[in-house]
């Protein structure tokens, strides 16, 4: 249920981009003035995120998450229904308004669907439950992206406001069914069964009350590198997969010469192994370790994005590249997610989560300087400028492993016992 509630919440933030050339034609919009607003709308999810979590966290854990997660839910739905009435978006500025709104309160529901999702599953599975869950954002907004295909094409693309004024149809559906299938029979159940298998319950106290969170837990969790680091991680990873998404388009388009509508099919063919990699990761790490993992995947994406660089040989190398990036491309936001939880402060699990969310979609900045770098090498039809836009995220994507190395401490599995950090156990809040 966790997963159909963020696969919601994701595809109410990307509508706005699967339906951009119908908005870039009726406001007639510049390409400096779309890749302002783009970064806007996307950095907006951060807005809220970290100190709205500290009132979502003393609202109770486990299955009590629910009773703060709903009036989150409501204000992102709201906001994106209100994007399709045309009285409301008649200006440029009153569509970005409301985007930003609803994006604001979709970055609060993603911390709290991600924290909820992981107070459902011992801490022993914690990896393969964090990557399980967050297949919603490609796989989700792709089947989203095909009902807004076949809306757009039924009823022509200058009706793109009807995705959405029917948003709200599936949302609330979905999140009924949560809302009943969330209980506290069902999660004492499951509590329980933890007992019965001796693994580790995820939640620290009681699962049926209010509880205290002590002040200065933002303080404190900026303190700690396991969160703050891989905050600072997260933005440069985001850097990378909002700037993939932005530069492979339009490369296919103006260098490699694809018509517009194949430019635009062949531009994701790498979530088909994103939401793979994610699960078998997260899987993984449970059992070798968060740490060790994402200095893997951030090597393995160095090189996976100078390979980029001969996208236009083949269609056949096309695919093959994104394929071979897809299956580490998205799964650093779950091991991200995961370390961040595991190292997070009693009764403040949420809060750490949020700023994690929080650096994320500050890597929103990320098409604005691909675009610069394009710029600077020559513009659309140079393939210099695309180059040393892979250069730049090949740069950063090494020095993001190289601060996990140094600069983190791992949280469970095989290397925990082998790390040979420069930070202290105890700053990262592991007894150990």
């Amino acid at each position: 249920m966790l997963w159909l509630v963020f696969a919601m919440n994701a595809n109410s933030r990307q509508m706005i981009y699967l339906v951009l050339p119908s908005v870039i034609k009726e406001y007639n919009i510049g390409a400096t003035t779309i890749g302002f607003i783009t970064t806007l709308i996307t950095v907006s999810t951060a807005f809220l995120a970290v100190p709205a979590m500290v009132w979502v966290d003393r609202g109770g854990h486990g299955w009590m998450r629910k009773f703060r997660h709903l009036p989150i839910v409501v204000a992102y739905t709201l906001f994106t229904f209100l994007t399709g009435f045309n009285v409301l978006t008649i200006t440029l500025w009153g569509l970005v308004g409301l985007q930003v709104l609803s994006h604001m309160f979709g970055g609060i529901g993603e911390s709290i669907e991600v924290t909820a999702a992981a107070e459902w599953w011992p801490a022993e599975r914690r990896g393969l439950a964090l990557g399980i869950h967050h297949t919603a954002f490609p796989w989700g907004t792709l089947l989203g992206g095909f009902a807004i295909s076949w809306l757009l094409s039924t009823y022509g693309a200058e009706n793109w406001r009807f995705a959405f004024l029917l948003f709200p149809i599936p949302t609330a559906l979905i999140f009924i069914g949560y809302w009943r299938f969330c209980s506290q029979k069902r999660y004492d159940t499951f509590l329980k069964h933890l007992k019965t298998t001796g693994e580790t319950s995820p939640i620290a106290g009681d699962a049926h009350s209010h509880v205290d969170v002590a002040p200065g837990a933002i303080r404190r969790a900026m303190a700690n590198p396991n969160i703050s680091v891989i905050a600072l991680v997260s933005m440069m990873a985001i850097v990378g997969y909002f700037g993939l998404s932005f530069w492979l388009p339009q490369y296919l388009a103006f260098v490699a010469h694809y018509n517009f509508a194949e430019a635009a099919a062949y531009s994701v063919v790498f979530t088909i192994t994103g939401g793979l990699g994610q699960i078998a990761w997260g899987w993984i790490s449970d059992r070798v370790g968060r740490k060790i993992c994402l200095i893997i995947l951030f090597v393995w994406l160095t090189f996976a994005f100078y390979l980029f660089q001969f996208a236009s040989l083949s269609l056949g190398w096309l695919i093959g590249v994104q394929l071979f990036a897809g299956l580490a491309l998205n799964a650093p936001y779950t091991l991200l997610y995961a370390m961040a939880f595991d190292s997070a402060e009693k009764n403040a699990t949420g809060v750490a989560i949020s700023i994690i969310n929080t650096g994320c979609y500050a890597g929103g900045i990320g098409p604005l300087i691909i675009g610069a770098l394009i710029t600077f090498g020559g513009g659309y039809s140079n393939h210099i400028g695309y180059d040393y836009a892979l250069y730049f995220v090949m740069g950063l994507m090494a020095f993001s492993a190289l601060l996990i190395a140094l600069f983190t401490r791992e949280t469970t599995g095989w290397f925990r016992k082998h790390d040979r950090a420069i930070v202290a156990h105890e700053t990262c809040n592991l007894n150990y």
